[in-house]
């Protein structure tokens, strides 16, 4: 099966933020340990391969066959090497804490260091997440995709939440998430500052407690 894919700019910013205003600001900071708590599957208060062996070990039970799966695989290792660990080797010894996480993350989404790789990692996992989550290949996301899909990814059922998400994404409230929406909301989440006020986009769920 071929899906046609256009061409979105993840990164569409007019003022660069220094890592300094990302590290002030508590929204950004707790939308960092939010995925964090995500991603440690295990819950050993570190970050390592096999956490994201396992996320996508997740993500492919959402896949009706299995062409897909070593890129799903390739995908999130690709993630843990040059977003979570900032592009350095790794392996199944690596370790990245909460810290070291919003340490190396800032870098990045500050543009303080050469961000290409990673941008293109980013893309390429946004719409790969797209397509993961639109089951039925309509083009949009449904709310009972994404309910399926955070449930998968989470681990844990939680409908409520996964439709706080839902309706944070889906920005025209038409009922469906676009793919034009999906990649902006984790554009937002992870490139943007925001507010006190402004809790959203919530792509992975409700906020952990900051």
């Amino acid at each position: 099966m071929i899906i046609s894919r256009r061409s979105y700019s993840f990164l569409d910013l007019s003022v660069k933020m220094s890592p300094e205003q990302f590290l002030s600001s508590s929204i950004w900071r707790t939308r960092m340990k939010t995925y964090f708590k995500l991603m440690d599957v295990d819950q050993n208060g570190i970050l390592t391969l096999s956490d994201f062996e396992e996320i996508a070990n997740r993500l492919i039970q959402l896949q009706n066959d299995s062409s897909r799966s070593e890129e799903i695989r390739e995908m999130c290792r690709s993630v843990f090497q040059y977003f979570i660990a900032g592009g350095e080797p790794v392996d199944s010894n690596t370790q990245i804490t909460e810290e070291d996480l919003i340490a190396k993350v800032v870098k990045i989404v500050s543009l303080s260091e050469s961000p290409d790789k990673a941008l293109a990692v980013a893309r390429h996992k946004n719409e790969l997440f797209f397509d993961i989550i639109d089951t039925d290949h309509s083009g949009q996301i449904s709310r009972e995709e994404y309910r399926k899909y955070l449930a998968l990814y989470t681990g844990v059922e939680q409908p409520d939440h996964a439709d706080q998400a839902f309706d944070s994404i889906d920005s025209d409230k038409s009922g469906s998430i676009s793919r034009e929406e999906f990649v902006e909301a984790h554009r937002r989440y992870w490139y943007e500052i925001g507010d006190e006020k402004d809790n959203s986009p919530l792509p992975y769920g409700q906020l952990v407690d900051s």
